[in-house]
C-alpha cells in the first residue's frame, strides 16, 4: 500500500470574494506553483429587510471561494496579500480566514520552498474569536436557512453546490449509495453569535428531524469576514452588520453580543468531539473513493466540485494550458474511526492507479443532524 506522507503545522485558508472581481485579485496573490488551491463557484445570500421588497425577486450575488492548503508559514502572508488587494476591511467586499488543520497527508511530495512575499507592508488586523458554521441541506432549502442565520446575526451565507450519501441513501442488496444535490451553507461569525445563528438554522432547516441534513461547527483561528447579508437601498446609511461593528469597535470587543434563550431553548443531543476529513482528488475519481469510506463505516459524506487555480496542464499535442477539475470530499467522523477510512481510500485509489490524492483533517467540536 502507498505510504501517506504526514506533514503538521498546515491550515486550510478560504477566501470568499464577489465574482466579478475575485479573478484580478487571485492573479495578484496567489502564486501559480501553488497545487492546493481549489476554485469553487458560490452564491451569497442577502436578505430583504423592507417589507415592499418581500415581493421583489430574491438577491443572490454570485461569489467565488478559494481554498487552500497551505504551511502554516505561509498562510499569514497569503491572507494579508488577499485581504489587502481584494480592500476585505471594506463592508461588502468579502472574507479571508484560516482553520488549524491536524493533519495534512500527501502521497507527493509538496513543493512549498518559494517564498511568498507581502505585497504592502500595511499592517492587516483580524478577527481571532470567531467560528465556522457548516450546514448540509437539501436542494433548494438553502435561502431560508440563509435568511434565518442572517436574523440571527450572522454575515451573509456563501451557499455551494455539491452532491451528498448517506447511510439512509443506501438501498437494496448491491447498497449502492445514492449521491442527491444538496447545498452547502457555510458562515463565520463572532464566538458570541454562534448559538443563536447555530439555533436559528437547525429550528428553520429542520435539521434535527429525519433525512433534513446536518450541521456542524469549526474553530476558526482568524479572519476578516465583510460579506454583506442585507439587500439595503441606496438611502439607507449603514446596514445593522456595519452598525454592530462600529458598537464592538466603541465597546473594545464584542462579549456585549451575549444572547440569553430565556429559557426556551429546545433540548438537543449534539454529537462531539469529531473530525472532519477532507479528501482532495481529480474529479470522476472519487466515487470509488466515497463508496470505500461508507463500506468503513463513514456515516455520510458530502462533495464539492472546482478547479484547481494553480495546478494547469499542458493538453497532449497543444500549447494550450487548462485548469484541472477537482473535488473535496468530506466526511464527519469519530476519531477512532479515520485512521481505517483513510486506509481504504488509499487502497481504493491505488487499486486505480491514482496518486494523485490528498487529505486534511481538522476538529469538529460539535455537530447535529437526525439521531433516531
Amino acid at each position: 500500500m502507498a505510504t501517506l506522507n504526514f506533514q503538521p503545522d498546515y491550515s486550510l485558508v478560504t477566501a470568499i470574494l464577489p465574482k466579478d472581481s475575485a479573478n484580478d485579485i487571485l492573479k495578484k496573490v496567489i502564486p501559480g506553483n501553488i497545487h492546493t488551491d481549489i476554485i469553487i463557484n458560490a452564491r451569497g445570500t442577502l436578505y430583504r429587510d423592507k417589507w415592499y421588497q418581500k415581493f421583489t425577486p430574491s438577491v443572490s450575488p454570485e461569489q467565488t471561494v478559494l481554498e487552500m492548503l497551505v504551511p502554516e508559514n505561509y498562510a499569514a502572508s497569503l491572507m494579508d496579500n488577499i485581504s489587502i488587494a481584494g480592500n476585505l476591511h471594506d463592508s461588502g467586499n468579502g472574507a479571508v480566514y484560516s482553520v488549524k488543520c491536524e493533519k495534512a497527508l500527501f502521497l507527493k511530495n509538496m513543493d512549498f520552498g518559494f517564498p511568498v512575499e507581502k505585497m504592502s507592508n500595511e499592517t492587516v488586523q483580524y478577527k481571532n474569536n470567531l467560528t465556522g458554521i457548516f450546514c448540509i441541506i437539501q436542494k433548494n432549502m438553502a435561502e431560508g436557512v440563509a435568511t434565518a442565520a442572517i436574523r440571527a446575526g450572522s454575515a451573509g451565507p456563501t451557499v455551494v453546490f455539491g452532491q451528498g450519501c448517506g447511510v439512509r441513501d443506501k438501498i437494496g442488496i448491491l447498497r449502492i449509495a445514492i449521491s442527491p444535490e444538496k447545498e452547502l451553507i457555510r458562515v463565520v461569525v463572532d464566538h458570541y453569535d454562534t448559538e443563536p445563528v447555530f439555533e436559528a438554522m437547525v429550528k428553520e432547516g429542520k435539521l434535527d428531524t429525519p433525512g433534513m441534513g446536518f450541521i456542524y461547527v469549526m474553530p476558526v483561528e482568524k479572519g476578516i469576514v465583510n460579506i454583506a447579508g442585507v439587500a439595503a437601498g441606496i438611502n439607507k446609511l449603514a446596514s445593522i452588520h456595519q452598525i454592530i461593528k462600529a458598537i464592538d469597535e466603541l465597546k473594545g470587543g464584542s462579549t456585549w453580543r451575549t444572547q440569553g434563550d430565556g429559557g426556551n431553548k429546545k433540548q438537543r443531543k449534539f454529537l462531539s468531539d469529531l473530525t472532519r476529513l477532507s479528501c482532495v482528488v481529480e474529479r470522476g475519481k472519487g466515487d470509488t473513493l466515497v463508496q470505500a469510506a461508507m463500506g468503513a463505516g463513514a456515516p455520510g459524506a458530502s462533495i464539492t466540485y472546482g478547479i484547481e487555480g494553480g495546478g494547469a496542464m499542458q493538453k497532449e499535442g497543444s500549447a494550450i494550458a487548462v485548469n484541472r477539475e477537482m473535488e473535496i470530499i468530506e466526511l464527519t467522523l469519530a476519531p477512532d474511526t479515520l485512521e481505517n477510512v483513510v486506509s481504504v481510500m488509499l487502497d481504493a485509489a491505488e487499486k486505480e492507479n491514482n496518486s494523485d490524492i490528498y487529505f486534511y483533517t481538522q476538529p469538529v467540536p460539535k455537530a447535529l443532524t437526525y439521531l433516531g
